[in-house]
């Protein structure tokens, strides 16, 4: 008994030493990954008894839709409840519950930062309650926007996902319960021009609120899954902002 009791420690300490010492060379989603093992091996090491989370439905933010009218309706539940990687599976709806404090990094210009100040004054009319600001230190950031080329991106140690393949722009949501904690968003500056650069902008940043997917039906859309230089919300995507979050 007592050599059992000192094999779990020991396996328990290596499990935990190994896991610290690799977990600083991760990226950050395998980050969250590590620390799940981690907590695993905590729980059953010390017999703790863990309640099962409570199932949080779907339609956590769904909001009314009763006196909307078919077609927003439509578009609505498109743009938030698919994505790219689940295109025929309706999904949850994720919104940010606290304001937005987003941080730039990379090789950004005053272009990009103007552009960037210009967005987020257009979508805090649009997500009051809600605010994003822009801050100047990343320890009090929950999003981060990186200026520069994807092999850059790649190395940074903010950056909050590995990129394979080519992208003008991306995002990446970190999620509990539905409710955003993190984003992290790419914008290529290395391979568009100045004026798809300022599209990018405006599209990464609002889809890093929720609205997760594109779509072919409406061009003039931010949301428009083709290819796009508008610099501008249509009346139909400022009703998609207001209806998820005001």
């Amino acid at each position: 008994m007592k050599k059992q009791f000192l094999h779990k420690i020991f396996k328990f300490s290596f499990t935990c030493a190994a896991s610290v010492a690799f977990y600083f060379g991760l990226p950050t989603e395998q980050k969250q990954n590590m620390k799940m093992f981690i907590k695993t091996e905590f729980i059953e090491f010390f017999g703790i008894d863990v309640k099962p989370e409570q199932t949080v439905p779907n339609n956590r933010f769904l909001p009314d839709l009763s006196d909307v009218d078919e077609e927003t309706t439509y578009y609505f539940n498109e743009i938030l409840r698919f994505s790219e990687n689940s295109p025929h599976q309706e999904g949850p709806i994720n919104k940010w519950t606290k304001d937005i404090s987003v941080y730039l990094y990379g090789e950004y210009s005053h272009m990009h930062k103007t552009e960037t100040i210009q967005v987020i004054k257009e979508l805090n009319r649009l997500i009051y309650p809600r605010k994003i600001n822009l801050v100047k230190n990343p320890k009090w950031a929950n999003s981060f926007v990186y200026f520069g080329s994807i092999e850059e991106y790649n190395k940074n140690s903010m950056s909050g996902v590995t990129l394979t393949g080519r992208y003008l722009g991306h995002f990446h949501l970190f999620t509990y319960h539905q409710e955003i904690q993190k984003a992290y968003i790419f914008v290529n500056t290395s391979d568009a021009s100045r004026k798809r650069q300022k599209h990018v902008i405006r599209e990464e940043i609002t889809q890093s609120l929720g609205f997760i997917n594109d779509s072919y039906d409406y061009p003039e859309s931010i949301f428009y899954q083709g290819f796009s230089e508008n610099d501008f919300f249509t009346e139909m995507d400022k009703t998609l902002i207001r209806l998820l979050y005001q």
